[in-house]
């Protein structure tokens, strides 16, 4: 395991929902330089726990918002500053949380998005003060379009240069029916909810 280098006056976690694909879970706990006992991992299906973390199984039917949630609260509830939400297919390189987490501080911005990106689901950090949590009337699209509409309610939005590589953009929706029926039923929740 890498020695941690999460910045001592910030209290930053990490959540990671995680189904099948677990061959990339080591290093991004690796590269994430997160203290792993502020690291969650939901499991959203019948899986072994991964060592030295703390591990939640969720496996009620498909919300990736509500996989989110799972690890935002346990975040707020023991005190934490900032929370980065990951997929599970990311290489990250040359401590992108912290980076983003630090430009957070440094703006008081609500959200933290790494750039360049392809898009702002797949790794994004939250002030945990900002008290935003998923909104887990979406189940699996838009639910982060959502998150950054509320942010900007609230304050800045800041996207930092950091290195967030997503090794398979949108490869579980488009190889998989039933989670294209429910994008474009959040979409229509989406749109009606902020009036688009």
């Amino acid at each position: 395991m890498k020695i941690t280098m999460t910045d001592n006056n910030l209290d930053i976690w990490l959540t990671i929902p995680t189904g099948t694909r677990r061959q990339y879970l080591a290093d991004i706990i690796n590269e994430s330089q997160i203290s792993p006992e502020k690291i969650v991992i939901v499991h959203t299906v019948e899986s072994e726990p991964i060592e030295g973390v703390n591990n939640v199984w969720d496996l009620d039917p498909v919300n990736i918002h509500r996989w989110w949630n799972r690890g935002i609260d346990i975040a707020r509830t023991f005190g934490a500053d900032y929370i980065a939400v990951l997929n599970d297919d990311l290489r990250l390189k040359n401590n992108p949380i912290n980076k983003i987490a630090n430009k957070m501080r440094d703006t008081k911005s609500i959200v933290g998005y790494p750039v360049p990106n392809i898009g702002i689901g797949y790794c994004w950090v939250l002030d945990i003060k900002s008290n935003i949590r998923a909104d887990e009337n979406f189940r699996w699209w838009y639910g982060d379009d959502d998150i950054r509409r509320k942010a900007e309610l609230q304050g800045e939005i800041i996207y930092v240069p950091a290195e967030v590589e997503h090794l398979h953009p949108n490869h579980l929706t488009s190889a998989n029916e039933d989670l294209m029926k429910l994008t474009v039923v959040d979409k229509e929740y989406f749109e009606k909810k902020w009036n688009l």
